[in-house]
């Protein structure tokens, strides 16, 4: 029987879907396209209202086609996305797997390993501990062996994934440091790269180990959420601007070859954000120097503890903030981009399109590599000095 996979969310999410799938694979399914597919597997994500209505949407559209609609997902777990009634339509609150890890990451380049899952932050704003719990590591030998399996495979790139990347090992006498060693000889894995992770995990240990790992990218994505300490209080993080700041002052520092890109989230529209909490975000991006910034607006979340504080801001605030903050990102990405003219990168390979092969930096830098006739490049990586910026 035929099936298709739409995945709505993080990179957790998405290993989420890859799991199922090749248990599904294993259970006789083929992965097909939407056309020929006869079940349709929906991954939900609650983390804004935007997730759900667009996982909503396309519910709707599937069983509108007729197809057999399997939901699983975050936004299943939060217990409102759909009615258990909907014709056409199967909840999976729990999937049992046969098979707890992957040999394979459809349709990409990189493959995702989540490390770990649940989140015990509980940020103001956030849903998703409530939907996934309290920090599960998983084993060390499980992790080790999945990528042994995805490397002799093919797969060069290892992204670390979870909710919570930083809290690894909490649970298990572990930490993520010894996680990256004894990574260091696995054949075949040329780069390690971590999904995200807050900046309170980032003390001097873990960051001088970082610097020295072979195979780590130099590459952080590190949420900021806001460049207001007042902003930061009310959103229930764990830190003060000053405090991230000196995180990436101490990274750039020691950083003595200027190899490392930091990329980050914020959040604009939280109650209570004025103008000049608004402006002192647009301050941090402009002194950073963000390679990129994913700019979301506050979505309110029933049974956050943000929900119900007021202080609302207007929907068309929220849109002229996120408009100005994306103008401002994208001169810091432009300025980013402009220090490494000149200077060599090693491209992971990902796609073709027209004359050009494209791909990504270690430092997550987006590369076009001139196609070279009769020769195929994906999945390489290749070496090239960068002559300039594509706009």
């Amino acid at each position: 029987m035929n099936i298709f996979i739409k995945t709505y969310g993080c990179k957790a999410n998405q290993y989420d879907s890859q799991l199922l799938l090749e248990n599904l694979e294993a259970e006789g399914y083929r992965l097909s396209s939407f056309d020929d597919a006869e079940i349709v597997v929906v991954n939900t994500c609650c983390v804004t209202d935007k997730a759900e209505r667009e996982a909503r949407y396309f519910v709707k559209k599937a069983t509108g086609q007729g197809k057999n609609v399997w939901i699983t997902g975050c936004a299943i777990k939060k217990g409102t996305f759909l009615e258990r009634d909907s014709a056409g339509v199967n909840i999976l609150s729990e999937v049992p797997l046969k098979k707890n890890t992957i040999t394979h990451f459809y349709n990409h380049s990189r493959a995702f390993v989540k490390i770990e899952d649940g989140c015990e932050n509980f940020c103001t704003y956030c849903i998703v501990p409530y939907v996934r719990g309290k920090v599960k590591s998983r084993p060390e030998e499980e992790i080790i062996s999945e990528i042994k399996t995805l490397c002799s495979n093919g797969y060069k790139e290892i992204v670390l994934t979870g909710i919570d990347v930083g809290a690894y090992g909490r649970d298990t006498d572990t930490d993520i440091i010894n996680l990256l060693e004894r990574l260091k000889d696995i054949d075949g894995l040329k780069r390690v790269r971590l999904s995200s992770i807050e900046v309170f995990y980032l003390d001097d240990k873990l960051c001088e180990y970082l610097l020295s790992y072979p195979l780590f990218c130099p590459h952080l994505h590190i949420p900021l959420q806001s460049g207001s300490d007042k902003i930061l209080r009310l959103m229930g993080r764990r830190y003060r601007f000053s405090e991230y700041v000196n995180v990436i002052e101490k990274i750039k520092k020691e950083d003595v070859e200027n190899r490392f890109t930091f990329t980050t989230d914020i959040m604009v529209g939280f109650p209570y954000e004025d103008d000049d909490d608004f402006y002192l975000s647009i301050k941090a991006v402009e002194e950073i120097g963000f390679l990129k910034v994913h700019i979301f607006r506050y979505s309110k979340r029933e049974g956050t503890s943000s929900f119900s504080i007021g202080g609302d801001v207007s929907d068309r605030v929220k849109k002229e903030r996120e408009k100005i903050l994306e103008e401002v990102a994208g001169v810091s990405s432009k300025k980013v981009k402009e220090q490494f003219i000149g200077r060599h990168l090693d491209v992971l390979i990902e796609r073709k399109r027209e004359d050009c092969w494209e791909g990504y930096s270690s430092q997550y830098l987006p590369v076009k590599v001139p196609a070279i006739q009769g020769k195929c490049l994906l999945n390489d990586i290749v070496y090239v000095s960068a002559t300039g910026i594509d706009d």
